[in-house]
């Protein structure tokens, strides 16, 4: 951790920072950052897993592009539910460390636990996303509706009648894939086609947040709702943060938001993309050198969850690993060794 720690006090005159590991969410390392009695969210993102650029550098520009958009609408529409990256002393909000990491600082939350909102509570904050960037244009990165590391996933299924290698999930993908791959194959099909009906029309598009749900919806000490990790916000058809909500939540949506109502296409094209790319970033962890540590047995049960066809393909099946039924162990890789 010695090196987060130079590049927290050189980048961000954060000095001598108390750093303590957070087991949070997945793919991205977080600390919670202590200094001067002043405390601050660290995140450090693996570029090996963005899926969209073709190299580190291009993958840390990406991130700096979406972040400074975020910030700028944020100030342009005084969005107080929008919690963004902090600037360095260079102004970055994006530092690479190491080969194949980069850091971005924000600021501490205290998150109160609370039970799931309402769909209509992120759909009224999403409405105002929305109409606060088509009053405020701020450039940012556009939809390509590419899915990120796709190449792993048509390799997969290319490859799935010999040995793979990797560690200790390899195998079990391999197995859960070939039961499913026709499902997959079509699934793929039809979302390439609704793909490209998307793309002749961009009239509704707006700056979207791309997960809107789950963890990244939270809620401070004063009941305030505020959306966090905004790493993946594009300008897109307003349903690539819609396809999640119910019909109530939808109707909430279009009453503050205007415009026309959602497309049931561009709904389902979200809804497919979703599980395409999560299949296939889980496939390329599970292709390459692992072992089984807490963010593997996460991804073991994500890829499980968004894997095409898999509740009918393997319905009343295990749902563990093969290696983890028969009692292997492995030891875990921590990251702090690395950074």
């Amino acid at each position: 951790m010695s090196l987060l720690r130079q590049v927290l006090d050189r980048d961000w005159r954060i000095q001598g920072a108390d750093l303590v590991y957070m087991a949070l969410g997945f793919g991205d390392h977080h600390w919670r950052a202590t200094s001067r009695r002043q405390r601050f969210f660290v995140t450090v993102r693996d570029l090996r897993l963005d899926g969209q650029a073709t190299d580190r550098r291009a993958a840390v520009q990406r991130l700096e592009t979406t972040f400074q958009a975020v910030r700028q609408l944020k100030a342009c529409a005084r969005l107080e539910f929008v919690v963004p990256a902090v600037p360095s002393a260079s102004g970055a909000t994006v530092v690479r460390i190491a080969s194949n990491f980069a850091v971005s600082v924000f600021e501490w939350l205290e998150i109160e636990p609370s039970p799931d909102p309402s769909p209509a509570i992120a759909a009224s904050l999403i409405a105002r996303l929305h109409r606060s960037w088509r009053a405020h244009p701020v450039p940012a990165l556009r939809e390509d509706f590419r899915i990120p590391h796709r190449a792993s996933l048509e390799s997969s299924l290319a490859e799935l009648n010999q040995p793979w290698l990797g560690g200790p999930y390899t195998e079990s993908a391999r197995a859960e894939l070939l039961a499913c791959h026709e499902v997959v194959q079509s699934t793929l099909m039809e979302y390439d086609a609704l793909a490209r009906a998307a793309e002749k029309s961009r009239v509704a598009w707006c700056l979207t947040h791309g997960e809107p749900n789950g963890g990244n919806l939270v809620r401070d000490r004063a009941g305030n709702w505020l959306f966090v990790d905004w790493e993946s916000a594009r300008i897109a058809p307003p349903e690539r943060d819609l396809w999640e909500l119910g019909d109530s939540a939808l109707a909430r949506y279009l009453e503050l938001a205007g415009g026309r109502p959602p497309r049931t296409d561009l709904l389902h094209l979200y809804e497919l993309w979703y599980a395409l790319a999560e299949t296939s970033v889980y496939l390329l962890q599970f292709r390459t050198p692992h072992t089984d540590d807490d963010n593997m047995a996460e991804s073991w049960q994500n890829y499980l969850s968004y894997l095409p066809g898999r509740r009918i393909c393997r319905s009343g099946q295990s749902r563990q690993p093969a290696h983890q039924r028969v009692g292997a162990v492995f030891p875990r890789r921590h990251l702090d060794r690395e950074v």
